[in-house]
């Protein structure tokens, strides 16, 4: 039986070009295309109003309420995590500040911030004086002045 070596080198049979065409429209292929296509489009919904980071709501305020050693002045901070009172020891309230307002800090990753972080801490540029160390969600960050109750801006991350 005499064969022809040309018939070998012809055209993709039906069954080559079923293969090459399988290769192209591979449902796997569209099945992974799809999943990341969704997954590109919702993470900004998902993550929204989240800060993702090293200040988010997952930080736990150790106590809701600081009080001073020395004055027993007690500076609380409410449920909401958004505004602190300062109390005397009478219960007379000294002063009660929304930082965020009454600073008039702009919107920044988050539409309305809200304090994770709140402790006492001595502020070595200001004479070691003692204030009020705030974190926001967003990562925004400052100190209250534990007399007046006044908010100063630090910055962001």
């Amino acid at each position: 039986m005499v064969t022809n070596p040309q018939a070998e080198h012809k055209t993709p049979t039906a069954a080559k070009t079923k293969i090459a065409l399988m290769k192209r429209h591979n449902p796997i292929r569209y099945t992974i295309a799809l999943v990341s296509l969704l997954f590109i489009l919702l993470i900004p919904t998902i993550a929204k109003g989240q800060y993702v980071g090293r200040s988010t709501l997952k930080s736990n305020i150790q106590k809701d309420t600081l009080i001073d050693s020395t004055t027993g002045v007690k500076f609380i901070i409410d449920t909401a995590r958004i505004y602190i009172t300062a109390i005397d020891t009478n219960g007379n309230q000294l002063w009660k500040t929304d930082p965020v307002v009454d600073a008039k800090i702009e919107a920044y990753r988050v539409q309305r911030p809200v304090i994770v972080y709140f402790v006492f801490e001595t502020d070595s540029y200001n004479k070691n004086k003692q204030i009020i160390a705030i974190t926001y969600n967003n990562s925004q960050f400052g100190y209250i002045n534990k007399l007046t109750g006044k908010f100063d801006f630090l910055g962001q991350d």
